[in-house]
């Protein structure tokens, strides 16, 4: 293979994989041909795919620390005057104060069509009364997004996304 069809055919795959920074990762995949005499490259759908019209949205990659999240959610905050944990379980759905986080992820998707499962909790913490879950009071603190830098919040939420139950297998 010459060089020349080799560079297009290199820049075809990194296009394809990296897709463009304006562009979410919901791309339609390529399946590109294999190179014809004449020197063309041919990109074509690949058989058998979801179209981004009809994939659901894809997941927003969030910076965030999760272990720097979970210490976050454990540690008392003198501003606030409390922890997370003293009012939410992270370990279970069940009510302590607040609403239990397991599974925070896959329920706050659901929570506002068309909203993402990050923009929810983000909204949550920083303006806790913008969504009161019915049967709950609303008495979360309305200062989180004083006592969190944005860095913080990106971590914290990276944490409460990794709280799900594990799958069990049915037999």
């Amino acid at each position: 293979m010459s060089r020349k069809p080799f560079a297009l055919l290199l820049a075809l795959v990194l296009v394809t994989a990296c897709g463009t920074l304006a562009q979410p990762a919901v791309n339609q995949p390529l399946a590109v041909t294999p190179l014809p005499v004449n020197g063309t490259l041919q990109a074509t759908p690949a058989p058998d795919v979801v179209s981004a019209d009809s994939a659901p949205p894809a997941t927003a990659v969030l910076p965030g620390d999760p272990a720097e999240g979970e210490r976050l959610f454990t540690t008392v905050h003198p501003v606030a005057g409390a922890a997370c944990s003293t009012c939410h379980r992270a370990d279970s759905e069940q009510r302590l104060v607040g609403p239990g986080l397991l599974n925070i992820g896959a329920r706050a998707a659901q929570r506002v069509p068309g909203e993402s499962a990050l923009d929810y909790i983000r909204t949550s913490i920083v303006k806790p009364s913008a969504y009161v879950v019915d049967g709950y009071p609303d008495i979360m603190p309305k200062n989180w997004g004083k006592v969190f830098s944005d860095d913080e919040l990106n971590d914290l939420i990276a944490y409460l996304l990794t709280l799900e139950a594990p799958v069990v297998a049915s037999r």
